[in-house]
C-alpha cells in the first residue's frame, strides 16, 4: 500500500490527532542476546560500505523477527497504532517499515543533540551495542510534552526550524539538551541490550546525547508515514542515509 504523502501523487493528510497516554514503553528481554551478537559481527564485516549497510538493516530485522516474543510485540503496537491512526481518519497508511540501523561515536557528533519528531507514527528502538557508561555515551533523551494535533503545514515548519537547530555548532545543541535536562523538559533514558523501546516518534520530540569513545549501535524500525511532511521527510533521510 503506497503512502499518504502528496510527494507520491497523493492527497495531502488532513490534521491528524494522537490520544492521550503517549509515552516511551519498554520490554525487557525480547530480543535473543545470540541474535544481537550476529547482528554485529555482521556491521563489524560491513562497516565502511554503504550498499551493504543499507541491505544490513534488513536482514537485522528479519534476524530479530526470529524471536516469537518479537514478533508479538511488533504484532501488538502495529495494531494499537493503526487504531489510534484509525479514530484520527489515517486508514491508508503504507504498511512497510523502515529499517535503519544507527552506529554513534566521535566520528558522527552532527548527529547528536538534534532534536526532532519522527515521520511516522510507531518506533520501536532495539540497543544492539551500548558505548562505555558516562556523560556522553548516546543516551536517548526523551521530552515529556507530546504534541497532540499535528497539521501538514505545522510539520514542516517545525522541521524546518529543527534543522536550523541541527546546524548549530555541537557546543550550543549540547547546551540546550543539557538545559531541558535541568529543567525537567525532558528525561535520559538507559536502555539495556535485549530490550525494546517502544514509542510515538511523530507526537514526542527525542534526541541523542553524543558518544564520546567506544561505539553505540541501535536498530531503528519505523512504521506508518502518516504523509504530513510534503516530502521533505523523505529528502532528510536520502541525505543522511
Amino acid at each position: 500500500m503506497q503512502s499518504m504523502s502528496d510527494a507520491q501523487g497523493h492527497t495531502p493528510a488532513k490534521r491528524i490527532r494522537i490520544e492521550t497516554g503517549v509515552a516511551l514503553k519498554s520490554f525487557s528481554d525480547v530480543i535473543p542476546i545470540e541474535a544481537i551478537a550476529e547482528i554485529n559481527e555482521a556491521i563489524d564485516r560491513s562497516f565502511g560500505s554503504l550498499a551493504q549497510r543499507a541491505q544490513l538493516s534488513l536482514m537485522a530485522a528479519e534476524l530479530i523477527r526470529r524471536s516469537e516474543s518479537f514478533r508479538q510485540l511488533e504484532e501488538n503496537m502495529c495494531t494499537s497504532t493503526r487504531a489510534m491512526a484509525a479514530k484520527a481518519g489515517q486508514t491508508e497508511l503504507p504498511l512497510q517499515p523502515f529499517h535503519v540501523i544507527r552506529c554513534s561515536s566521535a566520528a558522527t557528533v552532527a548527529e547528536s543533540h538534534c532534536r526532532h519528531y519522527d515521520s511516522h507514527l510507531l518506533t520501536l528502538l532495539i540497543p544492539l551495542q551500548l558505548a562505555p557508561e558516562g556523560d556522553a555515551n548516546g543516551d536517548l533523551v526523551m521530552y515529556r510534552r507530546p504534541r497532540l494535533s499535528v497539521s501538514t503545514p505545522g510539520n514542516v515548519i517545525c522541521k524546518i526550524r529543527h534543522g536550523i537547530q541541527r546546524g548549530l555548532p555541537l557546543g550550543w545543541r549540547k547546551w540546550l539538551t543539557q538545559h531541558d535536562l535541568r529543567r525537567g523538559n525532558c528525561d535520559r533514558v538507559p536502555v539495556q541490550i535485549g530490550s525494546v523501546y517502544v514509542f510515538n516518534g511523530f507526537a514526542l520530540q527525542h534526541a541523542n546525547l553524543e558518544v564520546e569513545t567506544g561505539q553505540r549501535r541501535t536498530l531503528l524500525i519505523h512504521y506508518y508515514d502518516p504523509g504530513h511532511s510534503l516530502g521533505l521527510s523523505e529528502v532528510l533521510r536520502r541525505r543522511r542515509h
